[in-house]
């Protein structure tokens, strides 16, 4: 008896010292260069890798040659998207979606716009047009920082920006028209099921939009935007067709959206060509 509970004791413990190699191994470390457009690297910047939409899983800073190491858990990816977001005062934010290579090592580039030379007379513009932005303009900071659980891209515009579906100019219009990524969106399938059923629960009854729009938001990830901007009846600034009364979508680098089936990332470092 007192035998076989030795043995028993030693096989857990073999278990239990596997299980940790197996761990400690499967340890990635995700090397990130970032720079600007012109070449030059970004000193200083914070650095975040996240799982799906809010899941913070590491975080770092770049050194003065911008490159920055952050590790991570070697199954973190098996069912979400993972994203190194960099962060800095003076520079737009920098996104790119990535796969954990298949060792243990992951290079990830990130390049941003270069820095402004002269940010007083945007902060004008910004702040006499401040309402307006809050109204009709998102970022992917709005949707990381939204108390909300977010489903869709639906639930980022009638949860975080109702004003979109009302008009707050007095158009009585709200979304008619849908465009991703530069690309208008016309006559997608309709919404079903559940999306159709909840498509207007929790918003106020002068809402006002078409199916289509419902459609093609339903089909975004909410981690896969970048931005969202509404023109209402009274904005003139484009002169194309179906630019009025419109939601413009735009996504993160190296995600596409593809009618009727929904939001995916395309392009990533160490996609393997049989990962979807």
């Amino acid at each position: 008896m007192r035998v076989s509970l030795y043995v028993t004791l030693a096989a857990a413990s073999i278990m239990v010292a596997a299980a940790a190699s197996a761990q400690t191994a499967g340890r990635v470390a995700v090397r990130v260069t970032a720079k600007d457009s012109t070449g030059a690297p970004v000193p200083g910047a914070e650095l975040t890798v996240t799982r799906g939409l809010k899941e913070v899983i590491a975080h770092g800073r770049t050194d003065s040659l911008g490159r920055g190491v952050m590790v991570v858990d070697g199954n973190a990816g098996e069912d979400a998207d993972l994203e190194v977001t960099m962060r800095k005062i003076g520079y737009p934010r920098g996104d790119r979606f990535f796969d954990l290579a298949p060792r243990d090592t992951t290079e990830v580039e990130i390049t941003v716009a270069a820095p402004r030379t002269n940010t007083l007379e945007a902060v004008k513009v910004t702040a006499r047009e401040d309402l307006r932005r809050k109204s009709y303009y998102l970022t992917a900071d709005d949707i990381e920082n939204a108390h909300w659980y977010l489903q869709d891209g639906w639930d980022v515009v009638k949860r975080l920006r109702p004003d979109m579906l009302t008009s707050r100019g007095g158009c009585a219009t709200g979304a008619q028209e849908i465009w991703v990524n530069g690309k208008h969106i016309r006559l997608p399938l309709p919404p079903i099921g559940m999306t159709a059923a909840t498509a207007r629960i929790g918003l106020p009854s002068r809402a006002r939009f078409t199916y289509a729009a419902v459609s093609v938001l339903s089909e975004i990830a909410p981690e896969h935007i970048q931005e969202i901007t509404y023109r209402d009846c009274f904005d003139t600034s484009l002169s194309q067709v179906g630019t009025q009364n419109a939601i413009f979508v735009v996504l993160k680098p190296g995600i596409v959206y593809q009618q009727d089936v929904g939001s995916f990332v395309l392009d990533t470092p160490n996609r393997s060509p049989s990962k979807p």
